[in-house]
């Protein structure tokens, strides 16, 4: 889906409701001090997102506010409850629209935080607002790129891929430890119970390692259960 078939379904949801009589997408200082707006209405915000290659997913933050104005009297605070109550069902009305299963080309998030609110400084309203998160399939389709780009080689051959090993010391390793898959590799970081330790030639101390190609020398005898963690590539 694209971020205005997002909007636009949303934004149908919430004008198709009954109790709902305005849908503005953008951000809440130009709602609130909008003249024009019909209450109770509806605003959608867009907090930012995320893009994952790995998941294959679109992730979209959104605020969605619900408000109606408060009618000023000696029992305002029961008005505002009054009105928060009702904006909350709207809202629970709207999520549950949201997430309903034949809406199979995006995901509702199943943790949302609402929250209750009153504004004072223009018109007098209450409701709720709630932040949710809607997720959709990143297909990752090159062929649909409107590009004429098509050299996808790569420039540079020597690029190599970085590695991780976990080694946890058994204790009969003395000052040095043999990890038969570092073999002719260039460790990049080695940490010792999430202390960093540096390279170096030879006599290291406390906070130095020397890596022969083969094995690893530290300045103290390995303590069993002390965990190494080695970053490494081919030269």
């Amino acid at each position: 889906m694209t971020l205005n078939q997002v909007i636009r379904r949303i934004k149908t949801l919430a004008l198709d409701h009954r109790q709902l009589r305005n849908f503005y997408q953008g951000l809440a200082t130009d709602w609130l001090t909008d003249k024009f707006t019909l209450y109770p209405s509806a605003l959608l915000q867009f907090t930012g997102g995320s893009l994952s290659t790995a998941g294959k997913v679109l992730t979209l933050n959104y605020r969605l506010y619900l408000a109606d104005l408060v009618h000023v009297s000696e029992d305002t605070k029961a008005n505002e409850l009054d009105i928060q109550s009702d904006m909350l069902l709207v809202m629970m009305d709207l999520m549950a629209q949201i997430n309903y299963p034949a809406f199979n080309d995006w995901a509702l998030s199943s943790e949302m935080q609402v929250q209750l609110f009153v504004e004072t400084e223009n018109d007098q309203f209450a409701g709720v607002y709630i932040d949710f998160t809607i997720r959709t399939p990143f297909a990752q389709n090159i062929c649909q790129v409107p590009t004429s780009f098509t050299d996808f080689k790569p420039t540079d051959t020597t690029m190599k891929i970085v590695n991780d090993i976990e080694y946890i010391a058994i204790g009969s390793e003395g000052t040095t430890i043999t990890v038969d898959a570092l073999d002719d590799k260039k460790i990049l970081l080695l940490t010792r119970d999430n202390s960093i330790l540096a390279p170096v030639s030879n006599n290291p101390d406390t906070t130095q390692y020397v890596f022969d190609g083969t094995d690893i020398t530290i300045s103290v005898p390995v303590i069993k259960g002390t965990r190494f963690l080695i970053l490494y590539r081919d030269y």
